[in-house]
């Protein structure tokens, strides 16, 4: 069976947005400040003619469909980062591909592996980037991203955080 791209989009960004069911937190793991840090409940922020919108929730609350659409596996102890890049543009936002890097870690320091896949829908026009992890209950997961937009010469280094509740 075949999925609406508008469908699953929309199924797939709405839960990362409003449904997270997390406490996202406020910090940047690097001392020296060079990450711009995520405040508490912000998920989009722009920089220059770029707007990253970056979020991440336990995949159990996915719609099964989704999940399935995505080869997702929905668990209390599985999380999806997700990540998109717009660009300004005349007629408006506009989401372009970009090379991310991304490191995890908890507050012990051990590293989660993320791998992002791009996820390219064409009604609506949509690019962004999906990866999983394992997290425990009341884990919080810091995320460095280094963003650099298709096209530009600068790299954007970001950090977010995120608590998950798996119980």
């Amino acid at each position: 069976m075949r999925i609406s791209s508008t469908v699953t989009l929309t199924f797939l960004l709405i839960p990362l947005i409003f449904l997270s069911g997390c406490d996202q937190q406020t910090g940047s793991s690097q001392a020296d400040g060079s990450r711009i840090a995520y405040e508490a409940n912000i998920n989009d922020m722009t920089f220059g003619n770029y707007t990253i919108h970056i979020n991440a929730l336990t995949t159990d609350l996915l719609p099964a469909e989704v999940a399935r659409g995505y080869k997702i596996s929905r668990s209390k102890n599985q999380a999806i980062l997700n990540v998109s890049v717009q660009e300004k543009q005349a007629e408006g936002l506009t989401s372009i591909s970009a090379s991310i890097n991304v490191v995890a870690k908890n507050l012990s320091s051990q590293l989660k592996n993320v791998d992002l896949r791009e996820i390219i829908e064409s009604d609506p026009d949509a690019i962004y980037y999906i990866g999983e992890l394992p997290v425990g209950h009341e884990e919080t997961i810091i995320f460095d991203l280094d963003v650099t937009p298709a096209g530009a010469t600068e790299t954007i280094l970001l950090a977010y955080s995120q608590k998950f509740y798996t119980e």
